[in-house]
C-alpha cells in the first residue's frame, strides 16, 4: 500500500495539468465520460429488454397460432348432383371444400 501527503498530490497535479483551471478542466473532462458511460450502459440495457421483450411476445402468438387440423372428408351432394367433399377443422369447425376424384 502506498500512502501519499495531499500537498505532494496537489503540487504533482498542478504542475502535471499547469494550474487550477486545467485541473478544474481535466476534473469535468472526467466526470463528463463518466456520464457518457452510465448513459451508454443504460441505452444498452433498455436495447437489450426491448429485444426480449419483441422475442417474448413474438414467440408467445407463435405459440398461440392455431394450426388447423382436419377430420376425415365428408361427402354431400350439391344441387346439380355433383358430389362435394368438405373438411371439418377438429377444433374450429372451419370447412373447406375438397375436390373428388
Amino acid at each position: 500500500m502506498m500512502l501519499f501527503v495531499r500537498y505532494q498530490v496537489e503540487e504533482f497535479a498542478w504542475k502535471k495539468w499547469g494550474g487550477p483551471e486545467e485541473l478544474d478542466k481535466e476534473f469535468y473532462r472526467r466526470e463528463e465520460e463518466k456520464r457518457k458511460k452510465k448513459g451508454k450502459k443504460f441505452e444498452q440495457g433498455l436495447r437489450e429488454l426491448r429485444r426480449k421483450t419483441r422475442e417474448g411476445i413474438w414467440q408467445k402468438r407463435k405459440d398461440e397460432e392455431h394450426v388447423h387440423e382436419f377430420g376425415a372428408v365428408l361427402y354431400e351432394e350439391d344441387e346439380d348432383g355433383e358430389q362435394l367433399g368438405k373438411q371439418r377443422c377438429k377444433e374450429c369447425w372451419f370447412e373447406i371444400e375438397v375436390e373428388v376424384f
